[in-house]
């Protein structure tokens, strides 16, 4: 028997029309490095859950069919005696935080296993040196930053030493220096067949799965890749070495005119939490029909400044105006009638009981919520492909689906200014090309768009301005070839749209 194994697994959610997954027969043997993948919401998330245990005794839902994994019927199994086994990484790394601080929760499954404290001290600074993440050991989880969060998730997964690490989107919230240290992490150990602060070169090679929608990070490991679509497997082979182009459909971007209206100013700003500064003498403006990517290491600041900008964080020293509006003056609530805002964790602005009521949610509350904005917002779930879904709840809606809502749910008011964090998170390239579009639309009609994004592909097509932070100051700011020149320069490369990576960019299908 493989070791892992399923036999005509099927799933189905309550009150959903169709199986989350179908008939699904898998084997994975020990020591596989294999990627799932798939459009957003075709099950691969489910399909992780599954094979962790988490699906059969934490979620409502009729299943049929077997799953094993090293011979344990995991469908009839606790979870504690399937997580002996398979670690698992979930997309949102704080829905898995048991703890409040880091320590604390990379050493929560090994007390729980009552390893000698000793031990349990080499694990962690074992698994923290290994994400580069040892810098962090005395943090609270909730000062941390989603790509922070996610290093954490990972060690902690790792720290118990299991056959099996499922990674679900592990790259979606890690800077581009991040996600090639975490990848040279896992090649080393599979490799090496490592284990443990002293390494066990005995154990057998670790068994990788991850769930993924950028693939050319993982190309140099020659990973299996499994294809999904509407729960079902339609596709398991090597994942090619070059990716072919109708899976990269991202239109041309259409530049906006030269407007020069002011949509935020911002001079000497430092901002930050606790009396600890993050942004330290930041000067920025940032003009009508603009998109401007916002990129840089996690920690670096970027989600701290789009929180200055709406009014949720205020500033130690210096000035913001947001259309004209002075933030430490102007209350929230009135800023936001013209500004949307999208986080960086999608359920953190969920606030309805369906998927209907959470699009219009902002413009009911804003009184404005007449024929014309109803037509538009059935329009944007259509086309989100959320159409069919206004009744249920948006916690059921999958990882990728609910960026798309949160997104949904801001545009439906025609905010003329735009904060997005990490938006294209859990996106497949068809909703990631649908997303910029619509973006660059908002543009076109006079919006200014900031978005934190962690692709450089992305901004080259897509921003007419790229702007990186480095220790909470701004280094670098330019149009993005230009800015990608002066990356290089400073030596960040893993943030460089290389030539090739542009004549490939001048290729894809428009």
């Amino acid at each position: 028997m493989s070791l892992i194994e399923l036999q005509d697994l099927t799933f189905c959610f309550p009150g959903r029309p169709r199986p989350a997954l179908c008939d699904l027969t898998l084997q994975i043997d020990a020591g596989e490095f294999v990627v799932v993948t798939g459009p957003s919401g075709c099950g691969k998330s489910t399909l992780a859950l599954a094979i962790g245990g988490y699906l059969f005794q934490q979620y409502d839902g009729e299943s049929e069919g077997n799953l094993y994994v090293a011979g344990l019927d995991v469908r009839n199994s606790p979870v504690y005696d399937v997580a002996e086994m398979v670690g698992l990484v979930q997309q949102n790394p704080e829905a898995q935080f048991c703890t409040l601080t880091v320590q604390d929760e990379v050493a929560f499954g090994l007390e729980n296993r009552c390893l000698p404290p000793d031990e349990i001290r080499q694990r962690i600074a074992w698994v923290l040196d290994a994400v580069s993440a040892r810098h962090l050991q005395d943090r609270a989880l909730a000062t941390l930053s989603g790509g922070e969060k996610q290093k954490v998730a990972i060690a902690a997964a790792l720290a118990a030493e299991p056959r099996v690490l499922i990674l679900d989107e592990p790259t979606s919230n890690l800077d581009p220096t991040a996600t090639e240290e975490v990848l040279r992490v896992i090649a080393h150990i599979r490799e090496n067949g490592v284990f443990g602060p002293q390494g066990d070169p005995g154990r057998e090679v670790l068994t990788v799965i991850v769930v993924e929608h950028k693939l050319d990070f993982l190309r140099p490991l020659r990973p299996r890749q499994i294809r999904m679509a509407d729960g079902c497997i339609v596709g398991d082979g090597p994942l090619p070495g070059q990716p072919p182009d109708h899976i990269l459909p991202l239109p041309k971007a259409h530049r906006a005119g030269a407007a020069r209206e002011s949509r935020v100013r911002v001079e000497g700003l430092v901002a930050g939490y606790n009396g600890q500064p993050v942004l330290d003498d930041v000067n920025l403006e940032i003009n009508a029909s603009e998109l401007v990517a916002v990129m840089g290491d996690n920690g670096s600041g970027k989600t701290t400044f789009l929180q200055t900008l709406l009014g949720l964080l205020r500033p130690s020293a210096g000035r913001i105006e947001v259309l004209g509006r002075d933030i430490r003056t102007t209350p929230v609530s009135q800023i936001a009638q013209d500004v949307g805002f999208v986080f960086q964790n999608p359920d953190h602005q969920l606030f309805a009981e369906s998927v209907w009521d959470e699009a219009v949610f902002a413009p009911r509350n804003f009184e404005c919520l007449d024929g014309e904005v109803r037509t538009h917002a059935e329009v944007l779930l259509a086309e989100s492909g959320l159409g069919e879904r206004h009744a249920e709840h948006p916690y059921r809606l999958s990882y990728g689906e609910k960026r798309r809502l949160n997104l949904v749910s801001i545009l439906t008011y025609r905010p003329r200014l735009i904060l997005l964090d990490e938006v294209l998170i859990g996106q497949d390239p068809a909703n990631a090309a649908w997303l910029m579009g619509l973006l660059r639309e908002q543009v076109a009609e006079g919006a200014a768009v900031v978005m934190v994004n962690h692709n450089p592909e992305i901004t080259l097509r897509y921003a007419d301005r790229l702007v990186f932070f480095a220790a909470g100051q701004i280094r670098v700011d330019a149009p993005p070839k230009a800015a990608f020149q002066q990356l290089a320069m400073l030596g960040y490369n893993a943030y460089v749209c290389t030539p090739a990576d542009q004549r490939k960019l001048e290729v894809w299908p428009v």
